[in-house]
């Protein structure tokens, strides 16, 4: 693919006229051994004996910069030393959020099982800070903590890089409940118009944790990013933890665009993925790594986005797969992931083997970029083939009907009827004009358009 990416045009495109994929909205109770705290940080500090928790964070009213936190706790009857706890300002409440509802914070931080906690934070001039908080988690244990998932499924290599196996939200214990807390409008998941770039993050967290406590962990992060700090949701789009495990984020279907809260102004158009740990000073593992490169090359790849080139986003000049300090001053992913960014970006071009050359793409190709949009719902598996909806179209792709597109009135009524759907089928032309309106053939029917009263109709059968 080279440096010079085929960026396509930006096109705005309405997410409500996406069908969307299936998403559980059942959700599990919390575990009756979860809690969730705030303590008054009155004066430089506080210091408390608590229940057990799991997670600890500092926050403090909106607009407050340049703050300074710290935090240690007991654990065994013993006090551990100080911990400084990272500070990122360009976070804020989600588009729609109430008034008021977001807080300035530190990152979370997990400690595993303590029981008791001394923090302390100031301004700038070192000055107590009004109205902040320490906040304490406890995410529970679940009986499926400890659940492994399976294997990925192995794809054609024409097709794009698959969808690496993926711990789903419902699998961690996300209580979808809780996307209500600031609001309806956070209820309903946000889009972009497509998939421009990726951000790497890291947690600053510990890198001791276990396998079992990795989903508590996640759950924890949910709840401090929805109820300490405002926002809608679990800020990331995908979480990796250094047993090289990927984690549904953010809420809204892990193929599509969703608009997530990880890089400020950058988020439009981008997603953000964190891997759980702190990679200042220690190097990442390989597994994480790894499983961090097939995210990339997934969501990349789908999209048609070259991981070795450059794209203006947020009024910057960026690279497609970027870290979170490339967008400002921070020191996250952390100094030792920072230095692997190169080697991703190599490790997914070869993923996804160098080009772009599925049939949707070259189809896309042929008619023109201008003419599709940009991809939304970028290309994936469907019951009988591949398709990539597009800003003004959606295109499929079987070995058994080639490759055609559903647009305007007619990618409408088709979307209505379960896009691919087993009574129809998938479409073995274009639309075509015809005396007196327009036509389109699928496999086991039409859709027909009547300049007179001006419809789309459904006809099945072979013969027209």
């Amino acid at each position: 693919m080279g440096n010079t990416a085929r960026l396509l045009p930006l096109v705005l495109t309405a997410a409500a006229l996406v069908p969307l994929p299936n998403h559980p909205t059942a959700t599990e109770p919390p575990a009756a051994d979860s809690s969730y705290r705030e303590i008054p940080l009155d004066g430089l500090s506080v210091r408390a004996e608590t229940e057990p928790f799991g997670m600890v964070g500092i926050t403090w009213p909106d607009g407050v910069r340049g703050v300074t936190a710290k935090v240690r706790v007991q654990r065994d009857g013993r006090w551990t030393d100080w911990q400084p706890l990272r500070v990122e300002d360009d976070h804020g409440p989600d588009p729609g959020s109430p008034e008021g509802a977001g807080r300035g914070g530190t990152e979370p931080l997990w400690v595993g099982d303590a029981t008791g906690v001394q923090a302390s934070a100031v301004s700038a001039a070192g000055t107590p800070l009004s109205g902040a908080k320490v906040v304490l988690i406890n995410p529970g244990v679940r009986s499926s903590d400890a659940d492994e998932p399976g294997e990925a499924a192995v794809t054609s290599s024409r097709a794009p890089y698959p969808m690496p196996l993926m711990v789903s939200r419902k699998r961690w214990g996300a209580d979808e409940r809780l996307r209500a807390h600031n609001g309806a409008d956070c209820v309903r998941p946000k889009y972009s118009p497509t998939v421009l770039a990726a951000f790497v993050h890291h947690t600053a967290d510990r890198n001791d944790y276990t396998r079992t406590q990795v989903p508590g962990m996640v759950r924890a992060m949910y709840a401090y990013h929805v109820k300490s700090r405002g926002w809608c949701d679990l800020g990331y789009n995908f979480l990796v933890d250094r047993f090289g495990r990927v984690f549904e984020g953010r809420y809204g279907g892990a193929q599509l665009p969703v608009l997530g809260a990880h890089t400020a102004s950058y988020n439009a158009n981008s997603f953000g993925v964190a891997v759980i740990g702190n990679f200042e000073q220690t190097a990442p593992p390989a597994a994480l790594l790894e499983s961090t490169a097939r995210v990339l090359a997934w969501k990349l790849d789908a999209n048609y986005r070259s991981p070795q080139a450059t794209i203006v986003l947020g009024g910057s000049r960026l690279h497609t797969v970027s870290g979170h300090r490339d967008t400002k001053a921070t020191a996250c992913p952390g100094t030792k992931l920072y230095a692997e960014l190169g080697w991703l970006r190599q490790r997914v071009n070869a993923l996804m083997g160098g080009s772009f050359a599925t049939p949707i793409y070259q189809y896309a190709r042929k008619i023109g970029f201008r003419n599709v949009g940009q991809p939304f719902w970028g290309e994936h598996p469907t019951r009988t083939g591949r398709a990539t909806y597009f800003a003004t179209r959606d295109v499929f792709h079987s070995v058994a009907t080639g490759t055609y597109s559903t647009q305007g009135a007619f990618r409408t009524r088709y979307r209505r009827l379960g896009a691919g759907s087993a009574r129809l089928g998938l479409p073995i032309t274009d639309a075509y004009q015809v005396t007196g309106g327009v036509r389109q053939k699928f496999q086991r029917g039409w859709l027909l358009w009547d300049r007179r009263d001006r419809q789309v109709q459904v006809v099945y059968g072979r013969s027209q």
